[in-house]
């Protein structure tokens, strides 16, 4: 009899390959940023999308880092967009472990956070890669498994569908949590509301109803 798992502690993996990428290109901005005296935290973004799914769950891989820049210190000595545009230029190889090819990870510069619900207090869930200390002038964050799952509501894809269910069946939120918070979110997205709505119940229902059927067996 298969129960619907407890919460389980969130754990944040870097030792892949494609978490290897990730850190290497933050990596570089910190060097940058070092050479330049930056003061600790002059630069923090959270992650999100497929390649923050992947330091979950090692479930899929993807090429796309999804990441919003939330503080930027204005005396640094580039600006924002300059940060931006250089991460954008600089993509990290690494090889797909299941297939033996090698891809390149690319920082995503149409990425928004605005394009799809997303709960007011997801930094204060957020949580930070420990590649990047408190001393480091860049601090990485990855955003907490629920606010990942309401961040892909919106545009709902196959894959993203998928990922929202990966989530939930590795026990790394609860359904009743994804409800609560996502409805809060819905509720002040400027969007359409009923698309993510919609979404929001069939995923749930599915998802209960499997469980269902398992502990049934």
């Amino acid at each position: 009899m298969k129960a619907i798992p407890d919460i389980l502690p969130v754990h944040v993996d870097t030792s892949q390959p494609l978490g290897q990428a990730v850190v290497a290109m933050f990596k570089g901005v910190q060097e940058e940023l070092e050479v330049e005296g930056a003061a600790p935290g002059s630069v923090k973004l959270i992650i999100f999308g497929g390649v923050a799914v992947n330091l979950y769950t090692s479930h899929r891989v993807s090429v796309d880092v999804d990441a919003e820049v939330y503080y930027f210190d204005n005396a640094l000595p580039l600006s924002k967009d300059e940060l931006i545009a250089s991460l954008g230029a600089t993509p990290e190889e690494f090889i797909d472990p299941s297939t033996g090819r090698t891809l390149a990870l690319n920082y995503d510069l149409t990425f928004n956070t605005t394009l799809g619900p997303l709960h007011e207090d997801y930094l204060e869930r957020a949580i930070r890669l420990g590649d990047f200390g408190e001393s480091s002038p860049i601090h990485v964050m990855i955003a907490s498994p629920v606010d990942l799952a309401i961040s892909k509501l919106a545009r709902a894809t196959e894959q993203d569908i998928e990922d929202i269910e990966k989530l939930l069946r590795r026990g790394l939120m609860s359904a009743a949590d994804l409800n609560r918070l996502a409805l809060q979110a819905i509720d002040v997205y400027v969007g359409n509301k009923e698309p993510p709505s919609s979404i929001l119940r069939n995923i749930i229902a599915d998802y209960l109803e499997t469980n269902d059927d398992d502990e049934a067996r």
